[in-house]
């Protein structure tokens, strides 16, 4: 194990990173470009850029961004915390896992009705009808649960 790997692990990184400094983490995620300290004030609507300049020296200090030559700010790492492992980042959208596995499941059910259901009705038919359908709904149920709870 190097001695980065072991920092990584000292750090909490769930318990340092909430709040305002979660927000500005998520904004330079989502940008996936440097920014500035005025930019992030303004994009997150934050009172004066004191604020955002604390939170981004909070984030630097963890090691989860860097100043780049310009003296913005920018992804140093990525850090799984909490409230992203419930998301994927594709490419400037932030997505809830769940969607992934909602989309499996119906794609599968739609075409277990198209190819594979037919008539005359048998209980095996109507089991994987039933059981297709329910996981289609709590997968879809939960994708919308995360986006409600999303932390940006």
């Amino acid at each position: 194990m190097t001695v980065s790997e072991q920092n990584d692990q000292s750090i909490n990184y769930e318990t340092a990173i909430k709040g305002t400094t979660l927000d500005v983490y998520f904004y330079l995620l989502r940008k996936k470009e440097a920014a500035g300290v005025r930019e992030i004030q303004r994009g997150l609507g934050l009172s004066s850029p004191s604020v955002s300049s604390y939170h981004l020296e909070k984030l630097e200090s963890l090691g989860v961004i860097r100043k780049n030559r310009f003296g913005n700010f920018e992804i140093a790492k990525k850090v799984d915390i909490g409230a992203l492992n419930q998301f994927i980042l594709v490419r400037n959208y932030t997505l809830p896992r769940f969607l992934f596995y909602a989309v499996f499941v119906s794609i599968l059910l739609v075409g277990y009705i198209l190819f594979f259901f037919n008539f005359p009705l048998t209980t095996g038919k109507i089991f994987a009808l039933i059981f297709g359908t329910i996981a289609s709904a709590i997968c879809w149920i939960e994708t919308y649960l995360s986006w409600q709870k999303r932390p940006f």
